[in-house]
């Protein structure tokens, strides 16, 4: 990394329970003497939250306002309704600062909340991390499902990367199934040749224990699939509740860290597309209008099928 780091944001920016993908680059950076504080989205996946898309932070109790994007967590963090975060969760184990992300601020107030929050904290760098590497999608990916979550941050993070130090993580290596082996090869690749590979670690015995203890308690597919490696797993295993086969290897427990500028600027076309919009609504619209896949939008359809079953009852 370009300048000494001595706080480090860690943030899981694709929602659901990425937050347990930052244990890794937690354990790594503090044992090398750096603070860490996670952050993750108040977005849990359909099958855990009935309710579709990102909850907002009217929605949520037992959460201490930063500002108009950051909200701390512990563990009594849920909706009103009783949706606990895997944030809320993960707070159970771990003495780190856990924060939300209000993902429905406009994007410039995100940015800027952002800049404002880590130079307040002395914060020297924030590093996004992605489960499964979706992240290194083109965007023309068969397998591609839900690009929406992971591009708005990666947008953000390129967006504020002159301002602070910025990095994306991707641990997993096609945990979540949407991305083949020759499709994320290709675009680490191409991201390597330009020297955007800064780095690149594993789980250690540190860092299982933690998210071993986190899976017992969060339902994932994706951030199960590196501990299943850790232990030894190799070969196909279900995940999406048998619908999906993903391949269980070495690699899905390597973190890779990769330049933000880089990857935004030479793989993520619907990061670009995002970064014209300003607010959640308007990125999932265009990416529809692009024809791109969108979570929320089959989040939206699956609610919508579901009311339309209980009606029929």
């Amino acid at each position: 990394m370009s300048r000494p780091i001595k706080k480090i944001l860690i943030i899981g920016i694709g929602g659901g329970a990425d937050i347990i993908g930052t244990i890794p680059s937690k354990v790594y950076f503090e044992k090398k003497g750096v603070k860490c504080y996670l952050a993750g989205l108040p977005w849990e996946r359909y099958s855990i939250d009935p309710y579709p898309g990102p909850r907002t932070f009217e929605s949520i109790t037992n959460l201490k306002r930063i500002n108009s994007t950051l909200g701390l967590v512990d563990k009594n963090t849920c909706t009103f309704d009783g949706l606990y975060f895997s944030e809320s969760k993960t707070a159970k184990y771990i003495s780190n600062k856990i924060y939300l992300l209000n993902i429905f601020n406009s994007f410039s107030n995100i940015c800027d909340d952002l800049v404002s929050f880590c130079s307040k904290q002395n914060i020297d760098c924030i590093l996004g991390v992605d489960v499964g590497g979706d992240i290194l999608a083109k965007g023309d990916e068969k397998g591609l499902a839900s690009p929406l979550a992971d591009s708005i941050m990666l947008s953000i993070l390129y967006k504020i990367s002159n301002k602070i130090q910025t990095y994306i993580g991707m641990l997993g290596f096609g945990s979540d199934g949407e991305l083949s082996h020759s499709e994320l090869t290709s675009s680490l690749s191409n991201i390597s040749k330009k020297n955007g590979l800064i780095k690149s670690f594993g789980i250690n015995l540190d860092s299982y224990k933690i998210m071993k203890k986190l899976i017992s308690n969060i339902e994932t597919d994706a951030s199960r699939i590196p501990i299943l490696s850790y232990e030894g797993k190799f070969g196909l295993t279900p995940i999406r509740r048998g619908r999906i086969q993903v391949d269980v290897h070495p690699l899905c427990q390597i973190t890779f860290v990769l330049n933000t500028k880089i990857l935004y600027k030479n793989i993520s076309k619907i990061s670009q597309l995002i970064s014209k919009t300003d607010n959640f609504f308007d990125a999932n619209e265009i990416l529809l209008k692009n024809n791109y896949p969108s979570e929320f939008n089959y989040e939206n359809k699956k609610h919508k099928e579901s009311i339309s079953l209980r009606n029929k009852e």
